[in-house]
């Protein structure tokens, strides 16, 4: 019998039900064996369980045990099967129950105990251990997302926060760059896009205020020198030093030309306030372009010649009809050619005056044989202020071309200038034609 049972036999149920049924044979052909305690001792050694047998209401094996179990705590007879969960006092058990009959008729119950591993057991041990695991983790869990989230905040906020101290100091000269994709980033680059643009604005209020600075520099200067020239001279009529009426018409006539002169420039100065500003009037009417162009040279044509300015125009199949301010655009025309023959560094000045229809403008282009301008000062020379190198040392407000592209702006056409391919300097600009009811082409 004891070569059915090796060490280990009870970590199974298979070795349970194969002592079970071990048993049932010994309580059915060997009954004297229940009362071998030798016999029993030497299954129980073997076992990991605990075998009981009992007799009516009496233990027969064991006479003691260390789990102090008495007739009580047994199932009653009649109750024969297997019960994974039973409970002893305060100790879980599986059961397995035989219930017979003694040959004297006694009613007899073996039992086989093993310990139950069971849920509540594992958890009594476990769940302590699992909770605090569970709780660590948490714990750890909430430190790590707190420590990532709180990073992916506070970088972009110290980005900001490190920027605007930049600029609180008047430093533009960095660029932030988002290290996400979401909100944060999207505010990050749009911090980044209004420093840009903030320090583009501050650039050109610079260069806006440093050209300020030399206009006004230069109308002083400009101001000064006529007005010098006319106290000059009307002291020396009120000294007597014209002593003769040739001699005061002649002194009479420079002060005339310097005040006019004066005038011109406040004029300008004063005409290129408004159009910034927006507040000088504008009367537009249907105008021939060809015809207009064409009477305007008419009337300087003679004034030029004195100056040895030769004028040409050209206007071949054009007869369109445009909306202007003839006052205006009499402005730009004279401006650009005065312009030409203030700079002219040539015996004869050649200016020759264009019209083309290029639809739905007309484009005029104003041409000279004089010095030129540096591809430098070519893109700028319509700008506020500008005043060329070469132009400061010809006096002047430098507002001339600024005025023509305002007023050619309002026109709603555009002006720029390039460089003659055999020198000298091409102005040109466009105007929007009327359409055929009278209405300016879409």
């Amino acid at each position: 019998m004891s070569t059915h049972f090796r060490n280990g036999w009870m970590s199974s149920t298979e070795g349970d039900a194969e002592l079970s049924n071990s048993l049932i044979k010994i309580a059915s052909l060997e009954e004297e064996k229940l009362y071998d305690k030798k016999f029993l001792d030497e299954l129980a050694e073997q076992s990991n369980g605990m075998i009981i047998v009992r007799k009516s209401k009496k233990i027969l094996y064991p006479l003691k045990n260390k789990e102090s179990l008495t007739y009580e705590h047994l199932p009653s007879f009649a109750n024969e099967g297997y019960d994974p969960v039973a409970w002893f006092g305060n100790e879980q058990y599986s059961v397995r129950q035989h219930d017979f009959y003694f040959k004297d008729g006694s009613e007899g119950s073996i039992f086989l105990l093993s310990r139950s591993d069971s849920f509540v057991t594992f958890a009594r041990t476990f769940f302590p251990i699992i909770f605090v695991s569970l709780l660590l983790i948490l714990l750890l869990t909430n430190v790590l997302l707190s420590y990532f989230v709180s990073r992916s905040i506070l970088r972009p906020v110290k980005q900001l926060s490190d920027a605007s101290s930049k600029i609180s100091k008047g430093d533009f000269n960095f660029s932030i760059k988002p290290k996400s994709k979401d909100e944060l980033g999207k505010l990050v680059q749009t911090f980044d896009a209004m420093r840009s643009q903030l320090k583009e604005s501050l650039e050109i209020r610079d260069k806006y205020e440093q050209n300020r600075k030399e206009l006004i520099a230069n109308i002083s200067h400009d101001l000064k020198t006529p007005i010098t020239s006319i106290l000059g001279y009307v002291e020396g009529i009120q000294v007597g030093v014209a002593n003769t009426a040739a001699k005061q018409d002649r002194y009479l006539e420079t002060i005339h030309a310097k005040a006019s002169y004066m005038n011109r420039l406040i004029e300008e100065l004063f005409l290129y306030s408004t159009l910034d500003l927006n507040k000088l009037p504008f009367t537009f009417e249907e105008v021939n372009i060809k015809d207009f162009v064409k009477d305007f040279l008419d009337e300087i044509d003679d004034e030029l010649l004195e100056k040895n300015v030769n004028l040409s125009f050209a206007a071949d199949d054009v007869n369109s009809t445009v909306l202007l301010d003839r006052d205006k655009l009499i402005r730009v025309l004279a401006n650009i050619i005065y312009n030409s023959v203030k700079y002219m560094d040539k015996n004869l000045c050649q200016i020759d005056v264009s019209i083309e229809d290029k639809d739905p403008f007309v484009e005029i282009m104003i041409s000279d044989n004089g010095p030129g301008v540096s591809d430098k000062d070519l893109s700028a020379i319509f700008n506020q202020f500008y005043q060329s190198d070469h132009a400061r040392h010809r006096g002047g407000s430098g507002l001339g071309l600024a005025i023509a592209s305002q007023i050619i702006e309002i026109h709603g056409g555009e002006i720029w200038a390039e460089s003659g391919s055999e020198g000298g300097l091409s102005v040109h600009f466009t105007l929007k034609k009327l359409g055929k009811k009278g209405n300016q082409d879409e």
